[in-house]
Formats: C-alpha cells, structure tokens, sequence
C-alpha cells in the first residue's frame, strides 16, 4: 500500500534523516510519499560527491550543505518543491531496473504536470548507445545544470524536475525536486501534489491507502541517530 504523509518543514539534517529512517524501518508491503519544505537555506549535494568541489562553486556563505544518501548532483532548495518516495523491499516496484523506475517516476510527473496545462518531455539519453562516457566533470555537478537521461525538461530543454535514488537490502528511497521557477506563478503544488500521488499509485500498482494513525511509521530513535548523522561534519566531509 501507498501512504501519503502529511507535508512537513524542517532543516536539511532532519529532512535526510526522516528519509532514511523511513527507507531503514518501514513495515513489510508498505510504501510512502512525503513533501517537505525547508526553515533553512539548504543545498544538498550527492553521496559520491566531493566536499572540496562543492563549496568550490557555492557563492553563498549562508547557505547550508548537507551530504544525502543518494547520489545524484547538488540541488539547491532555496526555491525548490522537495518530495521523497520509499518503496519497502516487499513491494515490485522496488526491484524494477533504475533507469526504467525513474523514467516511470517523471512520467507520473509529466501527467500530474498535464492536469494544469504543463506541457512537458523527457530528456533523452545524452550519448548514444555504444559510446564510450565522457570523462567526469572536474567541477561538481549541478542537478539542474546538465539534464540527464528522464529528466523532465519543458518544451524548450529547460529542466523541470530530477531525482536521485538509494536502494539497500530495506528497499528504495528516491528523493526528487522539481524547479519552481520553471512553472507559471499561478502553478498549484497542492493540485499538483494530489495528481502526483495518484499517478504514482496507478503507474506502479500499488493502492493508494489512507492509515489513521501514521505514528506507527516513524521511529523516533533511528530518526534522532540519523539526524545526528547527517549534522555532522564527519558525514558532511566524508569525501
């Protein structure tokens, strides 16, 4: 089943610990999406990526970083509508191949975007099959800078929305941001929002189930160690 969790706010180490506290406890069979927003100048940035290259390319010194669990390029929420999809290991949906999974996942995004008139694509791979990748940017890699293969583009190429992903022997957390300045000032995140969860539970077949009493899903003492975690500069500089 598919539960929604209500919209939240909190700063940068308590959204990342929320997420992969769900991702390590979430009961058997049991999926959620949650929204959040931010009470603080965030700038998340990939597992894999290097601390030294991206305060290399942050102007601004008030801005908090912090390290997430997937991969994926550096994302700045100063302006961004954040969201979060864990798939508990039971679920089919879990073991789809990635690159297949996050096409399926902006594809629900295409629709929900759709119902207020967003006309939108995905981008197509940058090379083609057979080539050889090019050699890896010196600098770090900006999430909204250089599309990659599924993003959500407008018409025009621009880059609409993103996603990265994490999966472990408890399942699979995507994490992904959508770009408000690409949408009309008259967009609706709440419509949006309740066509996203609806897309999602039919694109990947998993009922959209309300629970009464969501305080069964958080486990307040792995939320506190993960928080801890991802506040601190080992975490942080880990690379």
């Amino acid at each position: 089943m598919l539960i929604e969790l209500p919209n939240a706010f909190g700063d940068a180490a308590t959204n990342m610990a929320i997420d992969a506290a769900l991702l390590a406890t979430l009961p058997a069979g049991v999926a959620v999406f949650r929204h959040y927003g931010w009470i603080e100048p965030a700038i998340t940035f990939g597992y894999t990526q290097k601390y030294a290259e991206i305060q290399s390319v942050i102007a601004d010194s008030s801005a908090i970083l912090c390290r997430r669990i997937t991969g994926g390029g550096m994302v700045d929420h100063r302006n961004d509508w954040t969201y979060a999809l864990i798939l508990q290991n039971d679920i089919p949906a879990a073991h789809t191949p990635a690159n297949q999974l996050y096409a399926t996942l902006h594809q629900a995004i295409r629709g929900a975007l759709s119902k207020q008139l967003i006309q939108s694509q995905l981008a197509p791979c940058p090379r083609k099959c057979g080539d050889q990748p090019t050699s890896p940017s010196r600098t770090a890699s900006q999430c909204f800078t250089t599309p990659a293969a599924s993003d959500v583009l407008l018409p025009s190429g621009q880059k609409i929305a993103g996603a990265a992903m994490k999966r472990s022997r408890t399942g699979l957390l995507i994490q992904g941001s959508i770009d408000k300045t690409t949408l009309p000032d008259s967009f609706d995140f709440e419509t949006f929002r309740a066509a996203l969860v609806a897309e999602l539970a039919q694109i990947l077949n998993i009922p959209l189930t309300p629970v009464e009493d969501l305080r069964t899903l958080f486990n307040s003492e792995r939320i506190q160690e993960e928080r801890a975690r991802y506040g601190s500069p080992e975490w942080l500089q880990k690379r």
